[in-house]
């Protein structure tokens, strides 16, 4: 994510608001929000993390109030954390954690607008998830499909996943669909196997209520997921 080629005058000049702004300027806090709202507008538009809902203006406008409201807020808001962050990293400028900041307030609306990932036990394998996706509706948002070898459904797969999912979950799912473990994802990722597992479930459950059957369906995939259960039951240990 980029803040849309801004130059090294805007950023100075952002720099300088939320300085006043963190010491409760109301004016400059004002003056702020004005100057990001429409660098907010273009980038959440267009932002993988929004996903589907980066085509909706209302949602892409409700992200961008939530911002504003985190920068009116002054010293009692996101900002009172901005100069503890630029002690800690050196180099980096208000652009920088305004990119930090919106990523995660989109990151949390998606989240909010999904609901809670399902109850589920363990992860599905992945021939059940590329079935999954290989019979659902979201391929058909990609092109006209063909039959699909089980490598090119892999294909696409991640590429709808690029568009729909933060890209540590993008790449934690890249990773499991070649038979990586979770402590191989961590490592690969830079986190534990623990947060890699958590990853990747997260990843998962964000696709499956992508792939979810148009109502007159799911009563073929409950049948299906039913046959299968049976099936498994009988297989020998």
């Amino acid at each position: 994510m980029d803040l849309v080629k801004s130059t090294k005058t805007d950023v100075d000049l952002w720099e300088a608001l939320a300085a006043r702004c963190a010491r409760d300027d109301q004016g400059a806090c004002q003056e702020l929000g004005e100057r990001l709202w429409p660098v907010w507008l273009r980038i959440l538009g267009s932002s993988r993390t929004m996903g589907r809902f980066s085509r909706s203006e209302d949602d892409v406008r409700n992200v961008a109030v939530t911002l504003l409201a985190k920068i009116a807020s002054g010293n009692r808001g996101a900002l009172r954390t901005y100069a503890g962050w630029r002690e800690r990293n050196v180099g980096k400028t208000f652009e920088d954690w305004m990119r930090i900041v919106m990523t995660n307030a989109a990151r949390e609306y998606v989240s909010d607008k999904l609901g809670p990932p399902p109850k589920t036990g363990d992860l599905p394998s992945a021939k059940r998830l590329l079935n999954e996706f290989a019979s659902s509706i979201a391929l058909d948002t990609l092109t006209v499909r063909p039959p699909f070898t089980a490598a090119e459904t892999a294909r696409r797969l991640l590429e709808f996943a690029q568009a729909h999912l933060p890209e540590d979950q993008h790449a934690a799912l890249a990773l499991w669909l070649t038979g990586s473990t979770f402590p191989e994802i961590g490592e690969q990722l830079k986190t534990s196997a623990d947060q890699a597992q958590r990853t990747l479930r997260a990843a998962l459950a964000t696709l499956r209520r992508y792939f979810a059957p148009p109502p007159d369906r799911r009563g073929e995939r409950d049948e299906h997921d039913r046959d299968e259960n049976r099936a498994n039951k009988r297989r020998p240990a």
